[in-house]
């Protein structure tokens, strides 16, 4: 966003008042649209151009006869701040010692420029206002914009309205929950240098998604053939459900390689799966090697894999070949992850790992959660890297996206295992590594919704596939 307003301040002469005009009206617009005719509204503003922002805003509100009163933390720092404190008040904009206790606050106190705790008075006045309902202009003041942390105090806004783009940090640890609903305004950065140059990370949209067709004269050998690697005595259901996930990608043949030690606690698993005998014991000895593979269209391996002991390493030197190797597309998940390793150009679009941050945090020697998307882009290293967690993220060649989709119900033993089985599913049916892992991330997000929507309470992942079965489709190819 700096960049994209230096282009247009800069680049093209566009004085940053007029932006901030533009800006301060489409935060005003909203407030209007969703804030009570008769509510009391304080604007909290702050020094710099989030509070100029907010001074413009409360002028807005005052011309169209909205009960709105400004407190501000201090005279503004900045030319266009301060040219826009001036405006208001000439307009008869009022000003308050105090904040009191309104009904609604819009908060202007600090935006994306926030480096370092929010304390003292500042402080003091957020937690006063706690709890009243919140506009955050730009981003809620606290919220560190490029890395989702909260500095010190904070604002909890149920709506905030942001200026051009959406910033990484909305999607990033603490973002989702300090910004609420987030709306953006265009205040005209289009005019200014390209996105593609500068994006940080990519917002996928259902329009963005591949699915892969039906055609009417198929079989279900074109359907895909997959081969799914899980399970073991100890954790037999992470291979149901991976299983299960795979059918609901509409996969047409789907074989499990399973210990023998599985096979009691594989009651479950639907009757259209055939199961290859994957030696005795109560975890996997050995797998076929890659030369065995042609009858494959895809691999998925890991859920449930070594029943929470390491793998046997006859079975990790088969899995390292199959990721290095292997001519089909592979997914490695859980227990597999050990496996992966870079691979060249021509295996990139073949290759997805989906590790959760604990997963990626061993897998990079470092804690994944506190730098989301330079692990994932770190991981990317590898092929198509898909990081769990609320706003899951996909990186593709260093490009990330992220998934908008989702609910804490999903926060629940295997569900993971699902989303691997679905993502082979599409993957042994033609779609690429990167088109796979991105519509896998939206459906499963999507199918937790729908529970959701049913129900916040008392889902498991056993109830993900049938969710999934009830997907919208998408872009075909």
């Amino acid at each position: 966003m700096r960049a994209l307003d230096g282009a247009v301040i800069d680049g093209l002469g566009l004085p940053g008042v007029a932006l901030m005009e533009l800006a301060s009206r489409g935060v005003a617009e909203f407030v209007r649209e969703v804030v009570p005719r008769d509510a009391r509204i304080l604007v909290t503003c702050g020094p710099g151009n989030n509070g100029g922002d907010g001074w413009a805003v409360a002028r807005w509100l005052h011309g169209w006869g909205r009960d709105v009163a400004v407190w501000s933390l201090g005279e503004p720092t900045t030319g266009d701040a301060a040219i826009m404190a001036d405006v208001a008040r000439a307009a008869g904009v009022a000003v308050v010692d105090a904040p009191g206790r309104p009904d609604w606050v819009i908060d202007a106190l600090f935006g994306t420029g926030l480096t370092r705790p929010v304390e003292g008075r500042a402080a003091e006045v957020l937690r006063q206002l706690w709890g009243v309902p919140t506009v955050a202009v730009d981003v809620p003041s606290g919220l560190q914009s490029d890395t989702g942390e909260l500095l010190g105090a904070s604002v909890q806004a149920r709506h905030t309205v942001t200026f051009g783009r959406e910033k990484v940090g909305m999607y990033l640890l603490n973002g989702p929950r300090a910004c609420g609903e987030v709306h953006t305004v265009d205040i005209g950065l289009s005019a200014g240098t390209p996105d593609e140059e500068l994006a940080e990370a990519w917002v996928m949209e259902a329009s963005d998604l591949v699915a892969p067709r039906r055609p009417w004269n198929t079989h279900k050998r074109r359907m895909g053939d997959l081969l799914v690697v899980a399970g073991s005595a100890a954790m037999a259901g992470a291979a149901v459900l991976a299983c299960e996930g795979a059918l609901a990608a509409g996969v047409g043949l789907l074989r499990l390689v399973a210990p023998r030690g599985a096979l009691p606690r594989l009651g479950r698993l639907p009757p259209e799966v055939m199961v290859v005998d994957g030696g005795p014991g109560d975890v996997l000895s050995a797998l076929p090697d890659v030369g065995e593979l042609e009858r494959t269209d895809g691999i998925v391996a890991g859920p449930g894999l070594g029943g929470g002991q390491p793998l046997p390493p006859a079975v990790s030197a088969t899995l390292r070949r199959w990721w290095q190797e292997a001519s089909v597309p592979v997914l490695f998940d859980a227990d597999a992850l050990v496996a992966t390793g870079p691979v060249g150009p021509e295996l990139a679009d073949r290759r997805v790992l989906t590790p959760h941050e604990g997963e990626a945090t061993r897998l990079l020697g470092a804690d994944a959660s506190l730098d989301r998307l330079g692990a994932v882009r770190r991981l990317g290293e590898r092929g198509t890297a898909l990081l769990k967690g609320p706003h899951t993220l996909v990186a593709d060649r260093g490009r990330v996206t992220i998934n908008p989709t989702g609910h804490p119900v999903l926060a629940t033993g295997g569900s993971g295992d699902v989303m691997a089985g679905f993502i082979g599913g599409l993957m042994a049916r033609g779609l690429s590594g990167p088109d796979a892992a991105r519509a896998g991330a939206w459906h499963h997000g999507a199918a937790g919704e729908r529970l959701a929507a049913q129900r916040e309470e008392g889902w498991s992942a056993s109830d993900l596939p049938g969710a999934l079965r009830r997907r919208a489709t998408s872009r075909g190819t």
